[in-house]
């Protein structure tokens, strides 16, 4: 299956595998999509697309990768067994993107700065207490003003005016490019896509400051990736966006932004950036997406990408990590991974590296290669049973803390824990795991949905 190139076609795909509901009642853009998006997220429903948007003449959509199935089919899969090897494979390889003249997110240019007004675009307000509607997945593109390094972000954007935002800005690159540009006195171009394909949302959220983020979203995909030239900027676009907000950060401006309420579940307010906008173009009846900060599409678009980019990077250290797992309701703070180890300082090593290295991570357990990450009840069991707290804690304070986290401690720092949870090398016979031999278990496995079904059936 080719991936989609546009959130439209996304949809399409999501239509045809029965995994979008259309709201045909009107919603107001204030406190109700986030609601909506919020329990039906609860309840795993569909993705949304919200047809009647109070006030305004767009559409909404959200939920649209809440589901380990949905995040597969962004990727051209059916299913979301191959979905970690399928991003290790296409994330080992290189397609850059290409420019193109034009493209649909042209067909409305709006560069009049009497014309220009954020508040056609019906952007949601959250929360009760948000100081504001918010952009939260608006993949915002710049480039290094002294490298000529193009990369990407997921920054919260807060519509502060008819042409103004604040813009949440403290994680790299886009934070150093910003800084660097002030440093010259000079804004910083940048290009804010709304309604991206689900991919590129994606890879802008990968950890890699030194590479072009556009050509992880188009080796991710398979494809390359159409960019189009801004009209007031010196920056690029996906054409196939739904709307493109272009403008610059503005050099020595900071305002109070938020309070917002972030993915920790907590509001959240900052001394941030401020971004004039300059002009918008959008498709003709254009699709905002929503992202609501605590469903499981947050987790799900960090998941499988923070996952592998962490194992990559463990594995390059010599650590021999077979698996690894995000907790998904820890807002990515909590973290298992399964080890093959070769000496037993080896976990304590590794942990210190994972807390100090990832800045997301605060609490870590390592468990042996025979615990299933993925299982919550089988790493609570190798804790349970593998894991001494006067000998196995790794304690490390005074480490980065998040900035929404809001246990940090003064100067934004916070103490992170790892917990060993492997069993002694000498000891391996002892903590030898209870089993029958696999064919047994293959054979049962086998026979349990057939002897379901006829269970089922007799009732």
């Amino acid at each position: 299956m080719t991936p989609p190139k546009g959130l439209r076609h996304f949809l399409d795909l999501l239509k045809k595998n029965g995994e979008l509901l259309s709201v045909g009642e009107e919603v107001d853009p204030k406190f109700e999509v986030s609601e909506y998006l919020r329990q039906f997220d609860k309840e795993r429903g569909p993705a949304l697309l919200f047809e009647k948007v109070k006030g305004q003449p767009v559409r909404i959509a959200g939920n649209l990768v809440g589901t380990g199935k949905r995040l597969a089919l962004a990727f051209g899969l059916q299913s979301e067994e191959k979905l970690l090897e399928t991003y290790q494979k296409r994330r080992a390889r290189r397609i850059e993107p290409r420019r193109v003249r034009s493209g649909p997110v042209k067909q409305v240019v709006i560069k009049d700065k009497k014309r220009v007004d954020l508040n056609t675009l019906a952007i949601p307000t959250y929360h009760e207490r948000d100081g504001g509607p918010y952009i939260t997945c608006g993949v915002l593109t710049a480039k290094d003003p002294v490298t000529g390094l193009r990369s990407m972000g997921l920054h919260r954007l807060q519509i502060k005016g008819r042409n103004k935002m604040g813009v949440h800005l403290t994680n790299p690159p886009i934070s150093r490019f910003a800084s660097e540009a002030e440093k010259n006195g000079k804004p910083l171009d940048i290009a804010v896509s709304l309604g991206a394909h689900p991919v590129i949302l994606l890879a802008s959220i990968v950890s890699s400051p030194s590479e072009d983020k556009v050509a992880i979203a188009s080796s991710l995909l398979g494809s390359p990736i159409d960019l189009v030239r801004c009209e007031t900027v010196d920056a690029e676009a996906p054409a196939y966006a739904e709307a493109v907000i272009e403008g610059k950060i503005l050099p020595q401006v900071r305002e109070m932004e938020g309070p917002f309420g972030e993915t920790s579940g907590y509001y959240f307010s900052d001394n941030s950036y401020v971004i004039e906008v300059t002009a918008i173009t959008h498709q003709r009846d254009p699709i905002i997406q929503a992202l609501h900060p605590t469903v499981h599409e947050v987790t799900l678009l960090g998941g499988p990408a923070g996952e592998a980019e962490m194992i990559r990077m463990l594995r390059e250290r010599g650590f021999t990590v077979t698996d690894l797992a995000i907790s998904p309701s820890s807002n990515r703070a909590h973290v298992a991974l399964s080890l093959r180890k070769n000496h037993d300082a080896e976990p304590r090593q590794l942990l210190h590296f994972l807390l100090s290295g990832i800045s997301y991570i605060k609490h870590a357990v390592v468990v042996d290669d025979d615990v299933n990450v993925r299982d919550p009840e089988d790493v609570e069991w190798a804790m349970a049973t593998r894991f001494q707290g006067d000998e196995d804690l790794v304690i490390i304070p005074n480490l980065k803390a998040r900035g929404i986290d809001p246990s940090k401690k003064e100067g934004r720092f916070m103490t992170k824990v790892g917990l060993d949870a492997t069993a002694p090398l000498a000891l391996r016979e002892r903590f030898k795991r209870i089993s029958v031999p696999a064919e047994v278990r293959e054979k049962v496995a086998g026979a349990i949905p057939r002897l379901l079904g006829q269970y089922s059936k007799a009732k």
